[in-house]
């Protein structure tokens, strides 16, 4: 072996053994998975679910998800690294309240309703880098703190307190690489965001991720629109069932179908898929394994946000309800670690991602959809082999009925 060779292989098995490469979690869902190839079986649920296809048709059951689950609810709404330094910002438009995240100048965050308090136009747009907002409309500037700084022709426009007039801030939390906001404004509810309470036991294990560090900025996909409820787009992502029959070309050809680990903490979860060659790893002991190359820890972040952690890089789809029930809107992102370089092959791969999401994944969300809309089926089951996706329904009509009673 030349000596370049060495060093590359060398370098390779560095990567494969790194700290990233050796979670906790992947090691557990490694060893659930190959007890599970070895028996030809999976974890399953209790029993089979049925869901009256109502959930995804009715208008009102859509307005209180988003009033509970989106308005009143903290959810996810970015990685740190997406507003690394003062100045830094992200919107998002979350149903009914628009909102611009900022790093403040002390390295905190803030949270803002993305609204000019003048005539109601938006003070930012996607990401970037600011040190005032400024309405395009009529020019009234914000500071990062959302404070009123200017009103332009201030002498003609009458008497005004600018410390009345700043924007309407939200509650956000940062903590493990994570932001999660709640888009009431906190003069309504100004209780903070225990954001260990909100991931109901999985800090220990966003902890060992550290995703505060060692992320490249992310490669985002312009949002796609799609023609179906936001629970049918949620659901596709929830199981392997279907890897062998939609996805028999691409993602089959690395995952085992029908086959994956699963653990509820409260309203969010995990899956473990499970790669086509794990039972290699059956042969070596488990201090050899290099595990992220056979698993993919799938986190559901309730409830809208699926978050796959990978050997070389972390994605994760954030899914919108639309203006009407038979409309979402998902966003996608894809963040390398930095130390797997290869510029090239991760811009394929974000490209096959894409594919795969808009030509099979969305396509097959709105087939459902309109077969639903039609009238034809009253109802949907969900398997024992699909855990995962049951968890999430109830913990949606769990949150829907605490919030009703409570």
């Amino acid at each position: 072996m030349s000596e370049t060779s060495a060093s590359g292989a060398t370098a390779t098995t560095e990567l494969r053994y790194g700290p990233r490469q050796r979670h906790s979690k992947a090691l557990d869902i490694t060893r659930r998975g190959l007890e599970l190839v070895a028996t030809h079986s999976n974890e399953q649920a209790d029993g089979v679910m049925e869901r009256a296809s109502s959930v995804y048709l009715a208008e009102e059951r859509q307005d209180e998800e988003i009033e509970v689950l989106f308005r009143r609810t903290p959810i996810f709404a970015a990685l740190s690294v997406e507003i690394p330094l003062p100045g830094s910002y992200k919107t998002l438009d979350i149903p009914k309240a628009p909102i611009v995240i900022v790093r403040q100048e002390d390295g905190s965050l803030r949270a803002f309703l993305n609204i000019c308090r003048h005539r109601g136009a938006s003070v930012a747009y996607g990401n970037g880098s600011a040190r005032t907002f400024v309405c395009k409309y009529h020019g009234w500037a914000y500071g990062l703190d959302g404070g009123l700084r200017k009103v332009r022709g201030g002498d003609n426009f009458g008497p005004l307190d600018t410390s009345c007039f700043g924007l309407t801030e939200v509650a956000v939390a940062e903590r493990y690489g994570l932001v999660y906001v709640r888009a009431t404004p906190l003069q309504v509810d100004p209780e903070p965001i225990d954001l260990d309470a909100v991931l109901a036991g999985l800090a220990p294990q966003f902890r060992e991720w550290g995703f505060e560090t060692g992320l490249a900025e992310p490669r985002i996909h312009e949002p796609v629109l799609t023609a179906s409820n936001w629970k049918l787009a949620v659901d596709g992502y929830l199981e392997p069932y279907h890897f062998a029959s939609l996805h028999k070309t691409t993602v089959a050809r690395y995952n085992n179908s029908n086959q994956a680990t699963f653990d509820a903490y409260g309203p969010n979860s995990v899956s473990g898929f499970l790669g086509r060659k794990i039972e290699q790893l059956a042969e070596l002991p488990e201090a050899e394994w290099p595990l992220m190359r056979h698993v993919q820890v799938i986190y559901m972040l309730f409830p809208n946000v699926i978050l796959s952690v990978m050997q070389d890089h972390v994605e994760y789809s954030q899914i919108m309800p639309g203006a009407t029930v038979d409309s979402n809107i998902m966003y996608h992102l894809y963040f390398r670690y930095p130390e797997w370089g290869d510029e090239e092959m991760h811009g394929k791969r974000f490209v096959n991602t894409q594919w795969i999401l808009t030509e099979e994944d969305i396509p097959m969300a709105e087939e459902v959809h309109r077969n639903l809309a039609s009238g034809g089926q009253s109802k949907l089951v969900f398997g024992r082999n699909e855990p995962a996706l049951q968890h999430q329904h109830r913990s949606i009509d769990r949150a829907l009925e605490e919030a009703s009673t409570g």
